[in-house]
């Protein structure tokens, strides 16, 4: 895009949001500031240079002209919401209007439906008044993002003729023989048979009431639910009863060994609200580790797309979860398990997005959209010529047309790829599964063979004992002198 610096507008709960955020900032070409916002505090944040500006609302409100000149010195050709709180929503529009930018905002939740949203027993039906706030800002948007097909089709079918784009969240490339990690000392004094891995801060929205439940439901099982991150109830590491484990907080890059330190076998998802996406689900695929998602929600449409796992069934609670855990970490469930994990081991470009996709698609937006602040605005200068062009002129769009034809030529390119793959690993397990069923086969047959002799030993053997029981019969018929002496006769014999 042009040199023009993007404004992030964003709450101050952090999160996944934080990471996408700040995942952006790391790798877009672009230049980002980030307004974190809520209701009693603003912060800007110049992630280039570690900076954080506190700002005085008072005096914003006042005086709002100084921040709009210091946020056009500094660039800022394009306003990115990620949240549509009412905080983010008036920074959003201020900023925009101020500047004379464009906003392009990013659903990460299901909260522009419903205010209230993640508490425990919300209405998942959307609230009317807020979606009466939330729905005129959506529209005002240049553009809006979903990074799911779930979040988009909430959106599209609430907010009457909204477009929505899907850009995956992309995670950045992972070394796994960088880092390693040990489980910690208090679990492995109480090491369980099976681990199951939960990921993340757990809140109620989250589950964390089922996590709680389950160590009394698996009573009687040598399975073991560890927490990779914390429980709203529990933070500091430690067993909380009998099977749940509370590692403590941990760094992205630290996922994958740590599910391999505590030796999980499948990652359990127990969130009680839709999912918008989910990091953690991709940070397990990358580690190579099956999941247990809700059935609705982009977990359920990540895991059914690409067969990373399993659904729970639906209303489920923590008996549910648990007779799934029983199955699937016990010899019925073993080979589901296995088939699971070696599909996550074969090559799939759409199951963890890459940060690079990611980064690409936004880019290509905010140069779409993106105005240089810092120049007048001038209906015949060149940046706005190339933007009217670009969403004007029917050939230039045929250009972006070509580049998207040329992408998706490269997406059967690689699908092709990974189906001749498989082929290949089809016929090699054909023919080992060929080898291995002859050799079976051919100690089948030498067991019959061990077994018929057996039987025909027995079989003597059992023939000899019924003469033996006639000639005893006879021999307790005659008289107990003639025994005597036979008897007598017979130890003389052996001595």
């Amino acid at each position: 895009m042009s040199s023009c610096a993007v404004l992030h507008i964003t709450s101050l709960l952090g999160g996944g949001v934080d990471r996408h955020v700040r995942d952006i900032a790391r790798a877009a070409p672009s230049r980002h500031l980030v307004w974190h916002t809520c209701e009693t505090a603003d912060v800007i944040e110049i992630p280039a240079s570690g900076e954080f500006l506190p700002l005085d609302g008072a005096a914003l409100e006042r005086d709002p002209a100084k921040l709009a000149a210091w946020l056009q010195a500094q660039g800022v050709g394009i306003v990115h919401a990620h949240s549509v709180d009412r905080a983010a929503r008036r920074r959003a529009s201020w900023a925009a209007q101020a500047l004379g930018v464009a906003v392009v905002v990013t659903l990460h939740d299901i909260l522009f439906l419903r205010r209230e949203g993640f508490e425990p027993g919300a209405s998942r039906a959307p609230d009317s008044q807020w979606l009466a706030e939330t729905a005129p800002f959506l529209r005002s948007a240049a553009a809006v993002i979903a990074p799911s097909h779930f979040v988009a089709n909430l959106a599209r079918g609430n907010v009457a003729g909204l477009e929505v784009a899907v850009i995956p969240n992309g995670s950045p490339p992972r070394d796994p023989g960088v880092r390693t990690f040990e489980a910690r000392a208090e679990f492995s004094r109480r090491r369980p048979r099976h681990v199951a891995a939960v990921l993340g801060a757990v809140g109620p929205h989250k589950g964390s009431a089922i996590v709680n439940d389950l160590s009394r439901v698996l009573e009687g099982t040598d399975i073991a639910i560890v927490v990779i991150g914390y429980l709203d109830m529990q933070i500091v590491p430690g067993w909380r009863g009998g099977h749940v484990f509370v590692h403590g907080a941990y760094d992205d890059d630290a996922v994958a060994p740590l599910l391999a330190a505590y030796a999980a076998e499948l990652a359990l998802f127990p969130n009680l609200v839709p999912e918008s996406f989910s990091y953690a689900l991709s940070d397990v695929w990358d580690a190579g580790v099956p999941a247990l998602v809700p059935p609705e929600g982009a977990l359920a449409e990540r895991v059914t797309r690409h067969d990373g796992g399993w659904l729970l069934p639906a209303a489920f609670d923590a008996s549910a979860v648990a007779a799934a855990l029983r199955h699937f970490l016990s010899a019925g469930g073993a080979g589901e398990l296995a088939r699971v994990k070696s599909r996550l081991a074969l090559a799939d470009p759409g199951r963890v997005p890459t940060l690079d996709d990611m980064t690409r698609s936004l880019d290509a937006l905010y140069a779409r959209f993106a105005i240089d602040p810092a120049a007048t605005l001038d209906p015949r200068s060149a940046p706005v010529q190339d933007l009217l062009a670009k969403n004007l002129d029917g050939a230039l769009f045929r250009q972006e047309l070509v580049r998207l034809a040329d992408e998706i030529a490269q997406m059967k390119v690689a699908l092709e790829s990974t189906l001749e793959f498989e082929r290949k690993v089809a016929i090699e397990f054909k023919a080992e599964a060929r080898d291995w069923i002859a050799k079976l086969e051919g100690d089948v047959a030498s067991l019959q063979a061990q077994v018929a002799a057996e039987v025909d030993a027995r079989r003597a053997l059992g023939q000899e004992i019924v003469q033996l029981h006639i000639h005893k019969a006879a021999f307790d018929l005659l008289p107990d002198v003639i025994r005597r002496m036979l008897l007598k006769k017979i130890v003389n014999a052996r001595s």
